[in-house]
């Protein structure tokens, strides 16, 4: 496998991401694609891997959702990309003056949920996947920067960024946080 795979990474049929999802599947391992693309590729080979485990930790962790406590108790949210979409328009229908509609949460049963539950929701879920994917971008920025395979290797999904990966990534969740209490505060009135 690892022949064929080098074969068609030096005619450009795959690329570095192609050669990091055979590793995935456990076609070849990272030593054979650092040998299909050469020792001075390397370091190139290792943050591509680091960056798509770190990408993969971040949509677990936006996937696995949300919890909240509305009104009728403890409710979870899955938030797949369909979900996602699905309180997406939830939250078109309070936007568009709605003041309740009917949803199913992870698990759950269908019932009706108030614009402000709604609202909740929305809120909840956009502050994870803000929270998570600007996190993602910073720890990616971060992870470019280095120039050493331990130090890329040491890197971990929910780690404290060093600066100034850290204030960048707060004042930006800021802005976002700002505009979450906008939200809320015009649909209050």
């Amino acid at each position: 496998m690892k022949e064929k795979l080098k074969a068609m990474y030096q005619s450009g049929v795959i690329d570095m991401n192609g050669l990091l999802k055979a590793v995935e599947r456990d076609w070849v391992t990272m030593e054979d694609v650092v040998e299909i693309v050469g020792e001075d590729d390397s370091l190139a080979v290792i943050k591509a891997a680091k960056i798509a485990e770190i990408s993969k930790s971040c949509n677990a962790i936006i996937v696995a959702g949300i919890d909240l406590e509305l009104t009728q108790g403890a409710v979870h949210f899955n938030l797949s990309i369909e979900d996602q979409a699905n309180i997406a328009n939830l939250f078109r229908v309070v936007e568009l003056c709605g003041t309740e509609f009917p949803y199913q949460s992870d698990g759950g049963v269908c019932r009706i949920y108030t614009a402000t539950e709604i609202a909740q929701i929305y809120i909840a879920a956009q502050t994870l996947i803000t929270t998570q994917t600007t996190y993602h971008n910073a720890l990616k920025a971060y992870v470019q920067s280095l120039d050493g395979a331990e130090e890329i290797s040491a890197v971990t999904y929910g780690m404290t960024l060093p600066e100034p990966y850290l204030s960048e990534m707060n004042a930006k969740l800021a802005v976002a946080q700002a505009q979450m209490n906008a939200i809320m505060a015009k649909l209050s009135n």
